[in-house]
């Protein structure tokens, strides 16, 4: 797998702004943190953590991806998915949303606390399709969670690309789809 360059275009001109964010972050944390033991562990949720994409995860190391299937019709289940998608946008690294449901986009940008520099909506596209913008996302390092909505479900070898990307670049992906 090639490594994710944020000075290529995967269909959406604000990945080009991302590298430029971690390098500010990096930046904000080394000013702020006074103990090498705090940089240590702020850092280790605020770098990327993939240098080389191409390289194979630790064989300890394990992806963390969750797949939440929803009931045919409420892929845009407001209780469920407002609350944990905010509680996401808390982290200091990008929160990626790869082809989300318009209604919730609204909705979502109405509520308070909101990190709305730190959010990245991608769509897929005859080029890229959404697999592999998450993979490409997950493996990068620079987003701490992605989140992924699809209509059908995912098969064995796809998932076990999430999980290795995951791995990878020390993100969180999930997966939403209907029943």
């Amino acid at each position: 797998m090639e490594q994710l360059s944020f000075h290529q275009n995967l269909s959406h001109p604000a990945l080009a702004l991302a590298n430029i964010h971690v390098e500010a972050t990096e930046r904000r944390v080394a000013r702020r943190v006074e103990s090498p033991i705090a940089l240590n562990e702020s850092r280790r949720f605020q770098e990327p953590v993939a240098q080389n994409a191409s390289a194979l995860p630790d064989e300890s190391a394990q992806g963390n991806v969750t797949e939440i299937i929803m009931p045919a019709g409420q892929v845009e289940n407001m209780q469920l998915l407002l609350p944990m998608l905010t509680q996401l946008n808390q982290e200091r690294r990008w929160l990626a949303w790869i082809d989300p449901p318009q209604a919730l986009m609204h909705k979502w940008q109405q509520m308070h606390g909101i990190v709305a520099g730190e959010l990245l909506v991608l769509r897929s596209s005859d080029q890229h399709d959404a697999l592999t913008i998450a993979e490409r996302a997950l493996a990068a390092g620079t987003c701490h969670a992605v989140v992924m909505w699809t209509a059908g479900a995912l098969g064995a070898p796809a998932f076990s690309k999430l999980q290795s990307a995951s791995a990878v670049g020390n993100s969180h992906g999930v997966v939403l789809r209907q029943r």
